[in-house]
């Protein structure tokens, strides 16, 4: 596959973990570091575990997997103010880097849940690294070709929101980013290492539009393509901007 060219079509992060994401014209990677501004910030679950500057493991948190209530919410990001917005539970503006806006959110989620959490949730933020559901720090890419292979599969509309993917690139056969693990990528002067697939959880099952959750997928993508993944993780090695519109190039 050395040689071959993939369009970038879509750049996105996700500032919370678990609530919807933010469509970015360019991006700014640097070497050994998450994808920018992904993930910065969490909603712990109602653990007393949860704080600031503490990496957890997603249990912690909410997210779709346990919580497919929060696709429902619609996140607007303006730099460090969001607002959220839901259908019964109103809306609110927030900045996300002050005490009170972080506990005015987690206030917004305590509402929506109704008291099914632990304890009250609580916004945390890290300084360094990413709320992902791993540590190390990587981002994640796909093709566009696979949502399509899974929409197939599953019958559902193909949405890359499902799979909150930071990079994602035209492709025209489902899978076929997965031949690219060991590789070595170019994006103008940026250069990444693809390292693993993303093995995918039971977030998918959750329909971002509607925010039901479906079928389990994860047997039905065992049984018809030998695996549950979908996506690449890559480490990036060295860094620089990004846009849509560059192509991906496969280096070695």
């Amino acid at each position: 596959m050395t040689g071959q060219k993939f369009p970038v079509t879509q750049l996105w992060t996700y500032p919370i973990k678990g609530l919807c994401g933010q469509l970015l014209p360019t991006a700014d990677l640097t070497a050994g570091a998450h994808f920018p501004g992904d993930r910065r910030f969490a909603i712990g679950a109602g653990h007393d575990a949860v704080t600031d500057n503490d990496w957890l493991k997603k249990a912690y948190f909410l997210q779709l997997m346990s919580f497919a209530e929060i696709a429902a919410v619609t996140c607007d990001f303006e730099g460090n103010q969001l607002r959220l917005a839901h259908d019964d539970f109103g809306a609110i503006t927030a900045d996300m880097d002050s005490p009170q806006g972080r506990i005015d959110i987690a206030a917004f989620f305590d509402r929506l849940l109704q008291g099914t959490l632990r304890g009250p949730a609580r916004m945390v933020t890290l300084e360094k690294g990413a709320f992902t559901d791993t540590k190390a720090p990587l981002l994640s890419l796909g093709g566009s070709a696979s949502f399509a292979g899974f929409g197939a599969l599953t019958n559902t509309p193909p949405d890359p929101r499902r799979f909150r993917l930071n990079i994602i690139f035209e492709t025209e056969t489902p899978f076929q980013e997965l031949a690219l693990i060991g590789s070595t990528l170019g994006i103008g002067d940026v250069r990444l290492r693809v390292t693993e697939p993303v093995g995918r959880c039971a977030a998918i099952d959750v329909d971002p539009q509607t925010a039901i959750r479906g079928p389990h997928y994860l047997p039905m993508m065992k049984e018809n393509l030998g695996h549950s993944d979908l996506g690449i993780f890559a480490e990036v090695l060295t860094g620089g901007t990004i846009a849509q519109g560059d192509m991906v190039t496969v280096l070695t």
